[in-house]
């Protein structure tokens, strides 16, 4: 067992900003096992869904919310090494994150496989309702224009292109964050767009209430 890469997992770029001291690698490697071990279950899950249901529900399990939720329920933050004083570890991203790089870790430990096992069988099954999930409508466009509000930003959407694919049309939308675009997605719809742009930027700026 590789225990430095479980370590590593854990230990939060407020005690170390180097790139290979902090567990934000392994963040984005557990990201991304993470995204292919629940479309897998997804797709086998639902056989007569749409692609459009699957990107929602895969969008609504791995939420920030959810992560961060999860990741307390378990225990992570009893072995997260944090600056003392700094963020609030309930209110705030660091769990969640902290989790997606312990699966990450185990990826680089043991392989895909069982990193895939871990997830699906140590957190997926026990700790979601997945059922309840599906029912669970998950406003982002409100939630971040609620946000920005409250704090005095300004946040509009933009149709930044519109094409043809496979004879349906496509939107891809923007969304301004005092006149600066910091996200946007795609879809047959726009307003679909807006709400995969608007939970982009929920997680870029750590809107997770």
């Amino acid at each position: 067992m590789n225990c430095a890469v479980y370590r590593l997992a854990f230990q939060h770029s407020s005690i170390h900003n180097s790139v290979h001291a902090n567990n934000e690698r392994l963040e984005l490697l557990g990201d991304a096992v993470i995204d292919l071990v629940i479309a897998d279950f997804l797709f086998k899950k639902y056989p007569f869904r749409s692609e459009g249901f699957l990107t929602e529900m895969r969008s609504k399990i791995v939420s920030r919310e959810q992560l961060n939720r999860v990741a307390l329920k378990i225990g992570i933050g009893e072995m997260m090494q944090v600056r003392k004083g700094g963020t609030d570890l309930t209110k705030s991203n660091v769990l969640g994150n902290a989790l997606e790089a312990l699966v990450g870790a185990i990826y680089v430990d043991t392989g895909y496989a069982k990193a895939a096992k871990f997830f699906m069988h140590k957190i997926l099954i026990p700790h979601y309702e997945i059922d309840e999930l599906e029912s669970l409508v998950v406003n982002f466009k409100s939630k971040i224009i609620e946000w920005s509000q409250k704090n005095g930003h300004e946040v509009r959407f933009e149709l930044l292109e519109e094409h043809e694919q496979k004879g349906k049309r496509m939107y891809k939308m923007g969304l301004l964050f005092n006149s600066e675009l910091i996200a946007e997605d795609i879809d047959y719809s726009k307003k679909r767009a807006e709400q995969k742009a608007s939970e982009a930027a929920c997680r870029k700026l750590g809107i997770h209430e």
